[in-house]
C-alpha cells in the first residue's frame, strides 16, 4: 500500500466514523522516527475538510493532566472559535478566570473553571504526537486514559503519532496494555516517500526516483538524512551554475548520497575505498552485511561502484581534508564530461565491463574497448584506462594496449607541460600507486620537468598584492625563479598597462613585495633588485631622482 491510499484509508475511517458512529474512534499513526507521521497527518488533515473541532496537541513541555486538558480546551477556543462555552460560564467574574494565570499559582478556583471547560470538548478530532518526547512527570497511563474517556464519552475521533520501539521503560509496555483497549486502527508509515517527493519539487523525476530507490533498498527511513542530501546537491548545483545533462546530475546526487551515507551509516561498513568495482573474488572476505550494501548500491546506481573525478572532489568535501576545487568542478560541469556524447561513451564502456564479468563479450570486444578508452582520455581516471589497458594485454591485443598507452601518455605530456606539478599532486592526491604505469610515468615527468606549468611572476604578484592570496609552494618557486629584469618589467611596464594595478600605488606594491610571506628568505635578494631598479630610474632626470630617494626613504615606514 502506498502512501497515498494510506491517505486515503485514513480519510475513509474518519470519515466513516464521524457520519454513522456515535462514539468515536481511535488510530495510531507508528512508523520509526524520522519518517514523516506528522507530516503525513498534517497533509490528511489539511487536505480534506472534515467539518470538525479539531486540536493538535503535542505532548513536548507538557508536565500534568491538568496540563494537557487546559492545552486542548485552550486551542479548540483560541484556534478555531468552535467550543460551545455555556452563557452562565462565560458570565462568571473575570476574577475567577483570570486566576489560572495569576502569579499566586492554581487554586480551588482554577481547577473548577478547567473542568468546566473541558467539560465542553467533544465531537472533536483530537490529535496527540510527540509521545517519545512526552515529560516523566506525565504518566503515559493517564494520556492513554484521557484519550480513551475522550473517545468513549465525548464522541472525539483520535489520532495517536508515535514510535512504539522508542517508549522507553515503564511506558513502552503501558502503550502495549492500553494499545488493545484504545486503538481500533494503525496507519504505518515506513517510507519517506511522501517526504522526498514534496521537498524536491525542483529536481529531475529520475533523480527523485533514485532517491526513494535508494531510501526504500537500504531502509533509510530518517527524512533528515534527506534533507541534507537535497541540500547539499541544490548547493552543488548552484555553485556550478550550468545547464549539465541529466547523467551528470546523478552522478552529483550519487556522490552527496555517498558522502552522507559513509557519514552517517557507519554499521553498513561501507567506506569511500569501497566506492569502485569489486569483484566477487575481491569481496570473498567482506562480512556479509559489507556484501549486501555494496550489492544494493550497485543495483539503485553503478556510479556508486566507480571513482571518477567528481569522486576525489566529493571526497574532499566530506572528509573536509581540502578544500573542493569548485573551478575544477565548474571546468567538468561545462566539459565535455557532461556532454551527452561523453556520458554515453561512459555507459558504453560500462557495458563492456559488464559482459566481460558475464563472459559475454562478442569478437568486436577488444576494437570497441579500445575505441572508447581513447575517447574517455582526460575524463575517466587513470586506474580505469590502466585497467582497460591491462584487459586488451590479457585478451592478446598487446597493438591496442600499447596505442592506448600511447595516447595516454601524450595527453599525460601535454597536462604536465600546461599544469606542471600541480597536474601531478591533483593526480596523486587520493595516493600514488605504484603499479599504476601511469602514476610512474606522472611523477617521474613532473621531476624532469620542475618549471612546467608555473604561473608567471605577474598573476603571482597579483595574487599576492591585490586578493592576498598564493600557493606556498608554486609561488615560491616563481618568485625563486625571477630576475632582475623581471621586477623591472613588473614595476614600469606591467604596473602601469595592467588595469588590475590601478587602486594601489608602485610604493606600496614595492612595500608588499619586499615583505612577502611566501619566502621570506628571499626579501633581501628582492629588496636589494628593487633598490637597484629604483635608482638605476632615478638617473633618468634630476627631478626622478628626488622622487625616488624620498620613496626609498618611505620603505621602511
Amino acid at each position: 500500500m502506498n502512501i497515498s491510499e494510506k491517505e486515503e484509508r485514513l480519510k475513509g475511517i474518519l470519515e466513516h466514523n464521524i457520519k454513522n458512529e456515535k462514539i468515536g474512534t481511535a488510530i495510531a499513526i507508528t512508523g520509526p522516527w524520522g519518517v514523516g507521521k506528522t507530516f503525513f497527518w498534517k497533509r490528511c488533515i489539511d487536505g480534506y475538510n472534515f467539518k470538525k473541532k479539531y486540536v493538535y496537541v503535542s505532548l513536548f513541555g507538557l508536565e500534568s493532566l491538568s496540563d494537557l486538558k487546559t492545552h486542548i480546551y485552550s486551542n479548540i477556543e483560541n484556534n478555531h472559535s468552535t467550543l460551545e462555552i455555556p452563557r452562565w460560564i462565560r458570565g462568571l467574574p473575570s476574577i475567577l478566570k483570570d486566576t489560572r494565570v495569576s502569579q499566586f499559582g492554581l487554586n480551588a478556583s482554577t481547577k473548577i473553571f478547567d473542568s468546566l471547560m473541558f467539560n465542553q470538548v467533544k465531537d472533536a478530532i483530537i490529535c496527540f504526537d510527540d509521545f517519545e518526547r512526552m515529560s516523566n512527570k506525565l504518566d503515559i497511563k493517564d494520556v492513554m486514559g484521557l484519550a480513551n474517556y475522550l473517545k468513549l464519552e465525548k464522541n472525539c475521533q483520535i489520532i495517536l503519532i508515535l514510535d512504539e520501539d522508542k517508549a522507553e521503560g515503564d511506558n513502552k509496555q503501558k502503550y502495549a496494555d492500553y494499545k488493545e483497549k484504545l486503538v481500533d486502527e494503525t496507519i504505518i508509515i515506513n517510507s519517506v516517500e511522501h517526504l522526498i517527493r514534496a521537498n524536491t519539487e525542483d529536481i529531475d523525476d529520475e533523480l527523485v526516483n533514485l532517491m526513494i530507490d535508494f531510501a526504500e533498498t537500504l531502509e533509510v527511513r530518517n527524512f533528515r538524512f534527506f534533507q541534507k542530501v537535497i541540500k547539499l546537491y541544490q548547493q552543488f548545483r548552484k555553485e556550478l551554475g550550468a545547464d549539465i545533462a541529466l547523467s551528470t546530475k546523478e552522478i552529483i546526487l550519487v556522490r552527496v548520497l555517498q558522502g552522507y551515507l559513509i557519514q552517517d551509516f557507519t554499521n553498513f561498513e561501507y567506506s569511500w575505498s569501497d566506492c569502485r568495482y569489486y569483484s566477487n573474488k575481491d569481496r570473498e572476505h567482506w562480512s556479509e552485511i559489507k556484501q549486501q550494501k555494496y550489492e544494493a548500491l550497485k543495483k539503485i546506481s553503478y556510479n556508486f561502484t566507480e571513482d571518477d573525478l567528481w569522486f576525489y572532489e566529493f571526497k574532499k568535501w566530506f572528509e573536509q581534508k581540502d578544500r573542493v576545487n569548485f573551478q575544477k568542478l565548474k571546468e567538468l560541469a561545462t566539459s565535455e564530461l557532461i556532454s551527452e556524447e561523453q556520458n554515453q561513451f561512459r555507459m558504453e564502456i560500462r557495458q563492456l565491463m559488464l559482459q566481460w564479468r558475464n563472459i559475454e563479450i562478442d569478437k568486436n570486444f577488444c576494437e570497441r574497448l579500445h575505441s572508447l578508452a581513447i575517447k574517455r582520455i582526460g575524463f575517466e581516471s587513470l586506474e580505469n584506462l590502466d585497467f582497460c589497458r591491462i584487459l586488451l594485454s590479457e585478451f592478446g591485443r598487446t597493438d591496442l594496449s600499447k596505442n592506448l598507452r600511447m595516447k595516454i601518455k601524450e595527453w599525460i605530456n601535454i597536462e604536465i607541460q600546461t599544469k606542471g606539478k600541480s597536474f601531478a599532486n591533483d593526480t596523486f592526491s587520493f595516493g600514488y600507486h605504484a603499479k599504476n604505469i601511469f602514476h610512474r610515468y606522472i611523477r617521474v615527468l613532473a621531476k624532469q620537468n620542475p618549471l612546467a606549468g608555473l604561473p608567471s611572476l605577474i598573476e603571482v604578484v597579483k595574487r599576492y598584492v591585490i586578493h592576498d592570496i598564493y600557493n606556498s609552494e608554486t609561488s615560491a618557486i616563481v618568485l625563486e625563479q625571477a630576475a632582475k629584469e623581471d621586477w623591472r618589467k613588473l614595476l614600469f611596464v606591467v604596473f602601469h598597462e595592467d588595469e588590475d594595478f590601478k587602486e594601489i600605488s608602485r610604493l606600496e606594491l614595492i612595500k608588499k613585495i619586499i615583505r612577502q610571506p611566501i619566502k621570506s628568505e628571499l626579501n633581501p635578494k628582492i629588496r636589494q633588485e628593487i633598490l637597484e631598479i629604483l635608482q638605476e630610474k632615478a638617473e633618468e632626470s634630476e627631478i626622478l631622482k628626488l622622487n625616488v630617494d624620498y620613496l626609498i626613504t618611505r620603505l621602511d615606514d
